[in-house]
């Protein structure tokens, strides 16, 4: 029992550091994507932004050559001059839709489209809006076509006279294609470095996993060596590895960490069980069939206990010593002692119908409170053990309890009350106590929770 507690605590161990690991390192990089999301797109807003600026800079500066280089010739009427000018000046800027010079009366003097020299200059916004700053005006429309226009225009001053005005448009959407294709090109960098940087961060998480899976995997293998190798020595088994009499027995691996050697104090429900009659029994028998029964009562038995969490503390003669305890895999150590005492007498009426006349005489006695537990002996030998009143009071139950009987206390009977039919006994002097108790019989289990899942969890 004390190997196979220590497997089963060894690999409830295993799986709970595995999940506690591979948890933080997914919520590791899940919390990294998220900041990578967030600071890419807070990252290509403040880009788009600073091309825009940019931009906008650009075709201010451009706006202001035309201004400076189209005050002579508009002052001297000068019309091949300014046409010159914007022949050579707008053959650089992207997404330009036009450019027109035009005089005090807002004749056109120059313009891209020549077709349009001598017209009247027509503002038309469309719906659009216009704002100044300083002395450059700007607007914005959308023309029939769908195209977003930028319009900026600025007044031509020659000896502080004005002379007619600037305006220069570019289309919104030739800008705004060229920035996102800057952006696009910074976004794929990114892009790449994130993945780069995830890949990285996964390494890691599965690097700090290997040693961990190592020593696991390590433990594991030599509890299952020595479970199934026989020992040669006190000393030791095959190839070093140590044999069941060598290690600490009886380590229940859902109540304690298998390695601990402190006492602890801890809050338990104990299950005895004994056969009613066993001595007469045993005079009346062959020793080998006295075996045989015994060991097939014991199997069932152990079988019931383990199946609800709980943990074989003793087998002493025909009597079954079992400790329930709550952890983090099991609760309700009282509810599942309980369900227990029923499985097992369930199970041996199902079986007594085999001839072993044992399974149909055994009563359970069951009681709860606080136990001491940790390693007693001396430095050759040490076992595992549990110490505290309530042993004395589950055997004194179990000597009141009939055969197929459970018999249960005041402090069990009260943590499970809403769940059983029980029966009174009259109050009765427990060994060695002075105080009378108050016990109770169970009749019936209303309901059993399908504890037994819990192993496999």
């Amino acid at each position: 029992m004390g190997l196979a507690s220590n497997l089963r605590a060894h690999e409830y161990r295993k799986k709970r550091l595995y999940r506690v690991v591979w948890t933080f390192s997914i919520l590791t990089i899940a919390a990294f994507v998220f900041s990578f999301l967030i600071s890419n797109l807070l990252i290509t807003r403040q880009q788009q932004s600073l091309l825009y600026q940019e931009k906008m800079r650009s075709v201010r500066i451009t706006l202001s050559q035309f201004v400076n280089n189209a005050a002579v010739p508009l002052a001297q009427n000068d019309v091949l001059t300014l046409n010159t000018l914007l022949k050579e000046a707008t053959s650089s800027i992207s997404g330009l839709l036009y450019v027109a010079i035009v005089d005090q009366k807002n004749v056109i003097r120059a313009h891209t489209d020549p077709a349009k020299i001598g017209k009247i200059f027509e503002e038309s916004l469309n719906g659009g809006k216009r704002s100044r700053d300083a002395d450059i005006s700007t607007a914005t429309y959308i023309l029939p076509t769908g195209e977003r226009v930028l319009e900026l225009s600025r007044p031509v001053m020659f000896t502080k006279k004005n002379l007619g005005s600037v305006y220069l448009a570019i289309s919104r959407n030739v800008i705004n294609g060229e920035i996102n294709k800057q952006i696009s090109a910074s976004v794929r960098s990114m892009f790449y470095l994130g993945i780069a940087l995830l890949m990285l961060l996964v390494g890691a998480a599965f690097f700090l996993c290997m040693p961990l899976k190592r020593e696991l995997t390590a433990e594991g293998e030599a509890l299952q060596l020595a479970s199934e190798q026989p020992c040669e020595s006190q000393a030791g088994g095959k190839n070093g590895v140590p044999c069941t009499s060598d290690l600490v027995e009886g380590e229940p691996a859902n109540l304690l960490n298998p390695y601990r050697e402190e006492i602890t104090r801890t809050q338990v429900t104990v299950l005895f069980a004994g056969i009613k009659g066993f001595k007469a029994y045993t005079e009346a028998r062959d020793p080998q069939e006295v075996l045989d029964d015994l060991n097939q009562y014991l199997s069932v038995a152990t079988d019931c206990i383990v199946a609800y969490g709980g943990y074989v503390d003793k087998f002493i003669g025909d009597a079954v010593i079992a400790v329930f305890g709550n952890t983090p895999l099991w609760a309700d150590h009282s509810e599942r002692a309980v369900s227990a005492a029923v499985a097992i007498q369930e199970a041996l009426q199902n079986a007594a119908g085999n001839g072993n006349p044992l399974l149909s005489k055994v009563g359970i006695g069951i009681s709860s409170g606080v136990v001491l537990s940790g390693h007693i002996g001396t430095e050759e030998k040490k076992a595992f053990t549990f110490i505290g009143e309530s042993f004395k009071v589950a055997y004194s139950l179990n000597v009141m309890a009939g055969p197929g009987e459970i018999i249960m206390s005041k402090d069990v009977y009260q943590s499970v009350e809403q769940n059983v039919s029980v029966e009174p006994l009259a109050p009765r002097e427990m060994a060695q106590r002075t105080e009378a108790w108050e016990n109770f019989r169970l009749i019936k289990l209303i309901e059993r929770k399908d504890y037994s899942r819990g192993l496999s969890r």
